[in-house]
């Protein structure tokens, strides 16, 4: 599900008690005090409805973890774990890369000679073209797919039985049933949490293992220390707790994952380890070739405009750059090219991502403007 089994819990309604919020530092593992990142985070924390957890790593590696809390909630420690939702998307489309780098896919090459005959069928019935679309296209939703994620019965569907129990070939079902082209392959940038279902399905055909134990032994997971990230449902939970997350006035808690779990979505991380990970992805610690960090980054090929690349947005912050991804829970990470710093976050309730991303924004342009000096990003 985009920025995306039991009935969900709801949580009690706080009692208004103005607008007076407390901020709780948690300094992790190789903590340090940003000053940088106590400038962006400025009055952030006033007007929260939940809870926000961010996490700053500097290119040297120091590290510092802020829990925004407003009074009348028991405040997070910092080091749980939240649905990623898309952010799981890095993490398929470097799977893919690395496989690609060992040349073992090829990016030009069409989707169909990897998916159930079934599978293209269906959607060459709706008037989409899967032996046309290559595995680049889904990588840079530019394949003309459209997002059965997005459908309104898509989330009408799970509010109404949150139990509904998914899968890919419902999904693709329901896309076609939903939603029609948006495009030709190629012909413009369209979001689809479905182009990422069919990549999740193609690693498991190449490679013979489930997407989970695909992306675990490719990137090399345990090798760069992500202690708390795992597939939800599929891994045991690394993470010391899981947070619960709101969604327009629901705890989401207990919604059943397969929803958004087939390479869409589907991973849980603290922010920490969403920020190691994206920091070694891009100094290039995850790929063998520095050709293939390249290639993920290029808009080579790409219609003119698009924000994405091979699973990663290029984010334009007026007057810096910011790589990285979005989740529709309410989780971002970001990564200044300039200063080497990357910052993750997430919220508990949805209604605060705005808060979020506008600390976001401000942690990168801070470390990459010239003012960074003063606001203690040097």
């Amino acid at each position: 599900m985009r920025h995306d089994a039991g009935l969900p819990s709801r949580r009690p309604r706080m009692k208004p008690m103005g607008w007076l919020l407390c901020l709780l530092a948690m300094p992790s593992i190789a903590a340090a005090q940003d000053l940088c990142l106590r400038h962006a985070i400025g009055d952030a924390e006033s007007g929260l409805k939940g809870q926000i957890v961010v996490t700053a790593l500097t290119a040297k590696g120091d590290r510092d973890t802020q829990v925004l809390s407003a009074v009348g909630q028991a405040k997070l420690k910092g080091d749980e774990g939240f649905r990623i939702a898309s952010i799981t998307k890095t993490f398929v489309a470097a799977t893919v890369l690395k496989l690609w780098e060992a040349g073992r896919i090829d990016l030009d090459a069409p989707i169909a000679r990897w998916l159930p005959s079934a599978w293209t069928q269906r959607l060459a019935g709706d008037g989409y073209s899967p032996s046309k679309m290559t595995v680049r296209h889904l990588l840079s939703h530019t394949s003309g797919l459209a997002d059965h994620a997005q459908a309104e019965q898509f989330i009408a569907t799970i509010k109404a039985d949150p139990t509904t129990e998914w899968s890919r070939a419902r999904d693709i079902a329901r896309l076609v049933e939903w939603t029609d082209p948006v495009g030709a392959p190629g012909e413009k940038f369209a979001y689809s949490d479905t182009g990422y279902l069919l990549l999740g399905a193609i690693v498991e055909q190449i490679t013979g293992q489930d997407l989970p134990d695909a992306v675990r032994a490719q990137l090399g997971l345990d090798r760069l220390g992500l202690e708390d990230t795992y597939w939800e449902r599929y891994e045991p939970a690394h993470a010391r707790t899981r947070a619960h997350q709101v969604f327009e006035g629901d705890d989401t808690y207990a919604w059943n994952p397969s929803m958004d779990l087939f390479g869409g979505g589907g991973l849980v991380a603290s922010t920490a380890d969403i920020a190691v990970f994206f920091d070694a992805l891009l100094q290039g610690r995850v790929f063998s070739k520095p050709s293939t960090l390249k290639r993920m980054l290029s808009a080579e090929g790409l219609p003119a405009g698009s924000p994405y690349r091979l699973g990663l947005f290029d984010y334009d912050l007026k007057g810096a750059r910011g790589i990285g991804h979005s989740g529709f829970w309410g989780t971002l990470v970001m990564r200044d090219p300039i200063s080497g710093r990357t910052i993750a976050g997430a919220v508990t309730d949805r209604a605060d991502y705005p808060k979020l991303n506008k600390l976001a924004g401000d942690y990168i342009r801070a470390a990459a403007g010239p003012g960074a000096a003063a606001a203690g990003c040097k």
